[in-house]
């Protein structure tokens, strides 16, 4: 509150040139005030009303609030990762990205509410409502590690992540619609500029974590040691000659994993989960081979390479029943609008895959039956070129579409989580799973805004037929 003409007021028995307690300047208690400005946060996020003169809002005090804002997520973040973890300088930058938007946001807020205090009050504000929601979600989290309270980890990662966003955004948007005394349409003028300035870059570029297991750490470049030549040299090697014959009068099916790019460890991720699942659910342990571009499993994996891949269908067609065995090819990276899979793993240069690419591997393979997951942008470009009568071929969208979840630190695309880690999880139909993931993935891109991928599939007749025989086979065997 102003108090002007008492700061002109000499109080009586003052000598000359003394400073009466009026003209003091308030005494800063950044402690008493961050805690004030926390309680404050934590009103707002159960959607309570808070004036803005409940805040304190000092350069100071927002400065502190930022760094306590750092300092809680990198100890929630360690807390749950560990020591075995690293710091994420990349994210650093990314982390305050939020500050100079709040500050434009509050800046504009105050101009049309006539409230040069909102400058910094708006900021102050909605990082202390962001506080107590971190520490759910960390919560969440933490429960999540626990074997009891596993089934909570699918519902942390994006875009369920995005709920904690949507709930932050809808008590900050309450908050500012409450702000008094202004009149409604300058709050509805300050609450579109929220959400024009602050929602809208937030919802497309969310802070990371600062501290991150070593698996999801951010970059990293192939380094072409001694070891990793070494390894790569009788890595495929051994996978080939380790694949078990197929078996007469059994229809057994075989994996063949693709991932492409190194720049994002969700490929290989989903890559790992996928040939587990296969292994598990289709009886295709001892069928396996995996291909991967990641430094980290450079010396554990051999690279994805158009030639390895080539090598691998070769191998898997001499050695399975042709008549009989199926072959189950993944193939998971980036994808362009020309229908070209990235084959990424600086500092090798390596061909990009093509649909035209694929087909020649697999006419040379001899391999009839297939089913052909790619799980990309546009990959919709790869059914025509492939689809016959012995081919069921699903992909993550259309021929001209994008597709979500391609993020360091995930454990799946979306495709890939609504596709093989929860539809196929409850049933071993390739065509039912695609059509409950279709309803998943378009609920999430609803929830997100995102443009719809439209994931396709094609299924050949006589493959059909063939499926139908695989699903009644291994529900009648019971495996799991």
């Amino acid at each position: 509150m102003e108090t002007d003409e008492l700061n002109q007021t000499e109080e009586p028995g003052a000598e000359q040139g003394e400073t009466t307690h009026a003209e003091k300047a308030p005494e800063w208690t950044p402690w008493r005030d961050l805690r004030r400005n926390l309680h404050c946060g934590v009103r707002i996020a159960l959607l309570r009303r808070v004036a803005i003169d409940d805040l304190r809002a000092a350069p100071g005090d927002l400065a502190l609030l930022a760094v306590a804002d750092l300092l809680l997520n990198l100890l929630l973040s360690f807390s749950l990762v560990g020591l075995g973890g690293e710091f994420a300088f990349r994210t650093l930058p990314s982390f305050f990205f939020h500050l100079p938007l709040l500050l434009f946001a509050g800046l504009l807020a105050g101009r049309l509410c006539a409230r040069p205090a909102l400058t910094t009050a708006l900021p102050v504000a909605l990082i202390a409502l962001s506080i107590p929601l971190e520490l759910c979600h960390a919560a969440l989290e933490g429960g999540a590690q626990l074997p009891r309270l596993g089934w909570l980890a699918g519902y942390l990662d994006a875009p369920y992540y995005y709920r904690f966003f949507w709930w932050w955004t809808a008590a900050a948007a309450l908050f500012v619609g409450r702000l008094a005394p202004a009149p409604k349409p300058r709050r509805a003028a300050a609450l579109l500029v929220f959400l024009a300035f602050v929602v809208a870059p937030l919802s497309f570029f969310p802070r990371g974590d600062l501290w991150v297991g070593s698996e999801g750490a951010e970059g990293g470049e192939l380094h072409l040691t001694d070891e990793v030549l070494a390894a790569q040299g009788g890595l495929l090697d051994e996978q080939l000659a380790g694949l078990l014959p197929g078996r007469k009068g059994e229809e057994d099916l075989y994996f063949v994993g693709f991932a492409g790019d190194a720049s994002q460890d969700v490929f290989t991720k989903e890559l790992t989960a996928v040939a587990r699942l296969a292994a598990e659910r289709f009886g295709a342990a001892g069928r396996t081979v995996t291909l991967a571009n990641n430094p980290r499993t450079a010396t554990e994996l051999p690279f994805a390479t158009a030639a390895n891949l080539e090598r691998a269908l070769e191998r898997v067609g001499t050695v399975m029943n042709r008549d009989e065995d199926v072959l189950f090819l993944f193939l998971t990276s980036h994808g362009s609008p020309e229908q070209v899979l990235a084959v990424d793993n600086p500092p090798l240069e390596l061909d990009e895959l093509t649909p035209e690419a694929v087909r020649r591997m697999l006419k040379r393979s001899g391999i009839t039956w297939r089913v052909i997951v790619v799980s990309a942008c546009y990959a919709g470009g790869f059914i025509d070129p492939l689809k016959d009568d012995h081919t069921l071929i699903v992909t993550a969208a259309d021929a001209s579409h994008e597709s979500f979840g391609c993020q360091n630190g995930e454990g799946f695309t979306w495709f890939g989580r609504a596709y093989f880690d929860e539809a196929l999880r409850h049933t071993r139909s390739f065509t039912a799973a695609f059509a409950e993931a279709r309803k998943t993935i378009r609920k999430w891109e609803e929830e997100k805004g995102e443009t719809p991928s439209n994931p396709q599939i094609w299924v050949g007749k006589e493959m059909e037929r063939k499926l139908a025989r695989l699903e009644s086979r291994r529900k009648a065997e019971g495996k799991r």
